[in-house]
């Protein structure tokens, strides 16, 4: 089995799927068109990394298709694009009898229109959803199988595709070593990491941490735009992360938190909880309970440890490279 993932790498998703498979025996590579500040790992160098035009694009896609084709027997696909990194597909007809795969992250299928009938908190990046619906139609004429990783996404797709499965996110625990919050910290630091503050509802954090520093003596740090290496090295000095308010499930940001021992905040919308498992430790907080949320947290330092290594048991029971991975191999071999 010699699988390629492509060509969008969300939260660093794909390369640490390509990179657990690798662990697991399987030939995995995986290529990024674009480059971002958080400095994700790279394999394979983007086809259209020194082509300044659109005609040198396209042949420098096709071009590295056509060697793909020869190279790998599966083709498992991020964020709604494909080959030719356009919502045109204009590559999948030549795509028609191979096993492939696309999976759906967030916003590029989000729709307000659905997310508000379960969470009034509920924001998107993308607010065209007629242009939305049409991609998934036209995707829907290509891929049986599909991949989200919750069952918020996986309301946005279900009408569209005869096969979805849920992988959760992959988050490698041997690289992240435990740093459990001291009870005896006098100022404790808290830790918001947003990597798009509208979507995370950053301003309801900043409300609650202002109007808290009247009462209780601790530390605050926002964090945006870092590495993700320099980032993880702040996480470490958190007692206290605070991902995001509004979406209604948890993130990359709170696994790599949980990972570190960290208790993390997010809000979790209460009809998904029945989906996670029953041991999650994260601490549910909406705009509207995140300041008397996270007072509470300050005022108990015994629970933040307690949450903190309960966390890191739970990530690691379900996030690890080799859950994960076996769980993709499950889901190709039925392709």
């Amino acid at each position: 089995m010699k699988v390629l993932h492509l060509p969008y790498n969300p939260a660093g998703q794909m390369s640490s799927q390509a990179l657990a498979l690798r662990k697991a025996g399987i030939e995995a590579s995986f290529c990024s068109y674009g480059s971002n500040v958080f400095k994700y790992p790279t394999d394979i160098r983007s086809p259209i990394a020194n082509q300044s035009t659109a005609t040198g694009q396209k042949n420098a896609i096709r071009a590295f298709m056509t060697d793909a084709m020869e190279r790998y027997d599966i083709f498992h696909f991020h964020g709604a694009l494909t080959f030719s990194n356009s919502y045109q597909y204009s590559d999948l007809p030549l795509l028609a009898d191979r096993k492939k795969i696309m999976n759906f992250w967030g916003s590029e299928v989000r729709r307000l229109s659905i997310a508000k009938r379960s969470n009034p908190y509920n924001r998107v990046k993308h607010t065209d959803e007629a242009a939305i619906v049409k991609r998934l139609k036209l995707l829907s004429k290509h891929f049986q199988h599909v991949i989200v990783p919750d069952y918020e996404i996986y309301e946005y797709v279900k009408d569209f595709f005869p096969n979805i499965h849920t992988v959760r996110y992959v988050v490698d625990h041997e690289r992240i070593a435990p740093v459990y919050p001291d009870p005896a910290k006098p100022r404790p630091l808290v830790v918001h990491a947003p990597s798009d503050p509208y979507l995370k509802g950053t301003e309801f954090v900043l409300r609650a941490v202002e109007n808290l520093h009247s009462k209780i003596d601790f530390d605050f740090e926002f964090i945006q735009k870092m590495p993700h290496e320099k980032a993880l090295r702040r996480y470490a000095q958190a007692d206290i992360i605070v991902d995001q308010l509004c979406i209604g499930v948890y993130s990359i940001l709170s696994i790599e938190s949980m990972l570190m021992g960290k208790p993390v905040i997010t809000y979790i919308r209460p009809d998904l909880q029945e989906h996670y498992p029953s041991d999650l430790p994260i601490v549910s907080a909406s705009p509207d309970t995140i300041e008397s949320t996270l007072q509470d947290l300050l005022l108990n330092p015994e629970r933040r440890r307690e949450l903190g290594m309960k966390g890191r048991e739970y990530a690691m029971k379900y996030h690890a490279p080799e859950v994960i991975a076996q769980r993709l191999i499950d889901v190709y071999n039925q392709l």
